[in-house]
């Protein structure tokens, strides 16, 4: 080691001149430290960064849902193309479309939203009609069902959104 080393001459009262040697470098005690550190952290940050993941996910998708909701209402209250409009819900997608029913619509107008890996769909929906088909009254923009529809991560989460009488949706 003695090519890395670095030497300091020192006066000394007796004029002589003694030579020290000084390491430059880390011991392996302090190179395995610093790794031990490291992983530690890496395991303590990689569930934290899955959880701020699963919870972007499930806030964009919340909001695109309750989005795409008032989306419907809106159009139906302008009266576009003269008709209703209405979200249509299955377990890993919804469709936004025009008519007076899922049934009934034209599709060509439809606009459908796939879910996004690990996520689910599920709704407690109490009304007239298909129990997965939320319909807005022309001019008014009432809503044919009322109640909760529930956004699901298999990791971690859930968002509910509501829907009241008055065709007013928000997340609880």
């Amino acid at each position: 080691m003695r090519g890395f080393a670095q030497f300091h001459l020192l006066k000394s009262t007796s004029r002589r001149a003694r030579v020290i040697e000084s390491d430059a470098g880390f011991t392996l005690v302090e190179l395995i430290l610093v790794v031990a550190i490291a992983i530690v952290l890496a395991a303590v940050a990689v569930p934290i960064y899955t959880n701020l993941q699963v919870s972007a996910q499930l806030n964009d998708s919340t909001s695109l849902m309750i989005q795409t909701i008032r989306t419907a209402k809106e159009k139906s209250m302008a009266r576009i193309s003269d008709l209703s409009h209405g979200v249509y819900l299955s377990a890993q997608s919804y469709t936004l479309y025009q008519g007076s029913s899922y049934i009934g619509r034209d599709p060509s107008y439809d606009r459908t939203i796939e879910l996004d890996e690990g996520l689910t769909l599920g709704w407690n929906l109490s009304g007239t009609g298909d129990a997965n088909d939320i319909n807005f009254s022309r001019s008014f923009g009432l809503p044919n069902k009322t109640g909760t529809i529930t956004l699901t991560h298999d990791v971690n989460g859930v968002r509910n959104i509501s829907i009241n009488s008055y065709g007013k949706t928000e997340e609880d």
